[in-house]
């Protein structure tokens, strides 16, 4: 779901080719794969603003609404919070709902 959401938000908002242009920068500036991102968040993230400003921050609420939105779960923002701690909330909140262990 976090993949699908990054690619189809990029997309949406910028253009496919744009896109591909950022999935290829992650790869040879930053050393991960698409695949990677689910255990990458925070890398991503740095990636979005170094690639598109105070705009990465903006894309990367996009991401996070369409991941929320994707997983059937209500996006609420909140003051204060990073990108990738709600990443991380979703994650716990499927790992609870799942009876697992969240490291």
């Amino acid at each position: 779901m976090f993949v699908e959401s990054v690619e189809g938000t990029i997309a949406g908002l910028l253009g496919r080719t744009v896109s591909d242009a950022f999935i290829t920068h992650l790869q040879a500036y930053h050393g991960f794969t698409l695949e990677e991102i689910p255990n990458r968040p925070d890398e991503l993230f740095k990636a979005l603003q170094g690639s598109f400003g105070i705009a990465g921050d903006r894309v990367g609420k996009y991401i996070v609404r369409k991941l929320y939105l994707k997983a059937g779960v209500q996006f609420v923002e909140h003051d204060g919070g990073t990108l990738v701690e709600y990443v991380e909330a979703l994650k716990r909140r499927f790992a609870e709902s799942s009876g697992d262990r969240v490291e």
